[in-house]
C-alpha cells in the first residue's frame, strides 16, 4: 500500500535513528528531528503543497524540462538536515546534489577554531584519502596518453624500487603487499623536515623489508603504494606531483579552490584553509604538520565541497578519461584466486538500495571526509569536517536523506535504511 506523506516522512526519520546504545546527545537528535517531522506534516496538510494533475503528451517535453525538486521539497532537504547536522554539533562543509541539480549546500563553524575562522564555501579542507581518487585519475590519464600502462612493473619507471614483482595494477588496487612507509618513517627518518617521496623511496632501498605477500594475491588497504604513486606521476611526466596536478585537472575542470598542499613549498600554500583539530577536555587543539606530512599521492590535496562536486560531475561527463576507463576505476578487483575485493583504482565500491556507490573516505590530522557517488541515480554526497569527531552517523543520515522518497531498486516499497550498509572507515 501506498504511503502517506506524513507516514512516509515519519518512517524516513525513524530510519535515522540509531537502533539501539543511544550516544550522548541523542534526546537532543530527537527533538531537532521531530521539529522537522511536525513542519512537514504540516506542510503536507496545508495548501502549499497540492496534488499535480495527469500530464497530457503536450505537456511531455515541460515536465522532462522541470527542476527535479519543487520548492517545498527543497525546504524539506534545507530544514531537516540542518536540523540533522546541528544536532550532531557538525563542523564543516556538506553538499548533495542529484541528477545535476545541488539539493544541500551548507557550512557549519570553524575553519580555524582557535582563531575564530568561520567555514565558507571557499574554504579548502584536507582530503585525506579522497585524495586517492585524484591520484589514480593521473595514472590513468598518463596510461591513456601512452606514457605508461597500468600492467608495466613500477621498476620500470622508477629505477631502484626494490621491489620486481610489483606492477602499476598492484599499487592502484592495493594488492601489492608493500610495507607500511609511515614505519619506516618513523623508525629510520633523523632529519627535521619531513621527507619527500624520493626520500621515502631511499628508506625502502636502505631499509629493505620483504613484501607483506605475494603481489596480487590479497588485498590490503596501503598509503604506500599510493606515495608511489605519487612519485610514479612525477618520474613519468616529468614535473612535480602538485604541478600535474593542478594543471592536468584542477585547471580543466575549474577547480579554482583545490591544490595540494606541499609542507616543502610553504609559499605556495593558501592561507586560507582549514586546519585539523582534535579535541581536549573542553576545548581544541590544532593539529600540526608531521613527519608524514611531506609525502603525498596518498592525501595532501586540499579542496572544497563545490570543487568536489565538479569532480563528481567530470567524472559523470566521461571528462579527462573515457567513459570505458572511469568504470573500470569504479569496480571490483580480482585477486589470483578469483575473488573480488570491493576496491577498484582509486574508488571503493560498495552497493546501496541495490545500485552502485563509488565512494572514498578519509580520516587525517584531524580531518574526517567523505565523498560517495551513487553512480546508476547521479547523485553525490559529500562531508567535509575538521574536528576529529567520527562522520559515519552523518553520513548513513545523510545518504537515507538523499533518497527518503524513493523504493530500492527491484521493490515497489520505500527503503528500509540499514545503517551498515555506510561502514568503510
Amino acid at each position: 500500500m501506498r504511503q502517506s506523506l506524513p507516514q512516509l516522512l515519519l518512517s524516513r526519520l525513524r530510519s535515522l535513528l540509531p537502533k539501539k546504545n543511544p550516544r550522548p546527545g541523542f534526546f537532543t537528535n530527537i527533538i531537532f528531528l521531530v521539529t522537522a517531522f511536525g513542519m512537514m506534516v504540516f506542510l503536507a496538510h496545508s495548501d502549499l503543497v497540492t496534488t499535480i494533475p495527469q500530464q497530457h503528451e503536450t505537456q511531455e517535453t515541460e515536465k522532462q524540462n522541470a527542476p527535479l525538486f519543487g520548492k517545498q521539497e527543497l525546504a524539506f532537504f534545507n530544514d531537516t538536515i540542518t536540523s540533522i547536522l546541528e544536532a550532531t554539533s557538525f563542523n564543516g562543509s556538506v553538499l548533495m546534489a542529484k541528477q545535476g541539480e545541488i539539493i544541500y549546500d551548507a557550512c557549519f563553524g570553524y575553519a580555524d577554531i582557535q582563531n575564530n575562522t568561520i567555514v565558507a564555501s571557499d574554504t579548502p579542507f584536507q582530503l585525506a584519502s579522497i585524495s586517492k581518487t585524484f591520484t589514480a585519475a593521473a595514472v590513468l590519464m598518463l596510461q591513456n596518453r601512452g606514457a605508461l600502462s597500468v600492467d608495466d612493473r613500477v621498476a620500470e619507471h622508477i629505477p631502484g624500487f626494490p621491489y620486481p614483482d610489483v606492477t602499476i595494477r598492484h599499487l592502484l588496487n592495493h594488492t601489492s603487499g608493500l610495507p607500511n612507509y609511515m614505519y619506516l618513517v618513523e623508525r629510520y627518518w633523523e632529519k627535521q623536515c619531513p621527507p619527500t617521496n624520493e626520500d621515502m623511496l631511499n628508506l625502502f632501498v636502505d631499509h629493505y623489508h620483504h613484501l607483506n605477500f605475494r603481489p596480487g594475491s590479497r588485498f590490503r588497504y596501503s598509503n604506500t603504494g599510493y606515495a608511489f604513486l605519487g612519485l610514479l606521476i612525477e618520474r613519468v611526466s616529468n614535473q612535480p606531483f602538485p604541478d600535474f596536478i593542478r594543471k592536468e585537472i584542477f585547471e580543466p575542470l575549474n577547480m579554482d579552490h583545490s591544490f595540494v598542499y606541499d609542507v616543502h613549498q610553504s609559499d605556495n600554500n593558501p592561507a586560507k584553509r582549514a586546519f585539523g583539530f582534535r579535541r581536549w577536555r573542553n576545548t581544541y587543539i590544532e593539529i600540526p604538520d608531521g613527519q608524514h606530512d611531506g609525502i603525498m599521492g596518498d592525501k595532501g590535496i586540499f579542496s572544497t565541497a563545490r570543487d568536489l562536486y565538479l569532480w563528481d560531475q567530470a567524472i559523470a561527463g566521461n571528462q579527462l578519461l573515457p567513459d570505458s576507463v572511469w568504470e573500470k576505476a569504479s569496480g571490483y578487483t580480482i585477486l589470483e584466486n578469483n575473488l573480488s575485493v570491493k576496491y577498484g583504482m582509486g574508488w571503493r565500491v560498495q552497493s546501496f538500495r541495490n545500485k552502485q556507490v563509488a565512494y572514498h573516505p578519509g580520516q587525517w590530522s584531524g580531518f574526517r571526509t567523505i565523498l560517495m557517488r551513487f553512480v546508476e541515480d547521479d547523485a553525490v554526497l559529500i562531508i567535509l569536517n575538521n574536528t576529529n569527531r567520527n562522520i559515519s552517523c552523518v553520513t548513513d543520515a545523510l545518504q537515507n536523506m538523499l533518497f527518503f522518497n524513493e523504493p530500492v531498486a527491484g521493490s515497489p516499497e520505500p527503503a528500509q535504511y540499514d545503517p551498515r550498509i555506510a561502514s568503510g572507515y
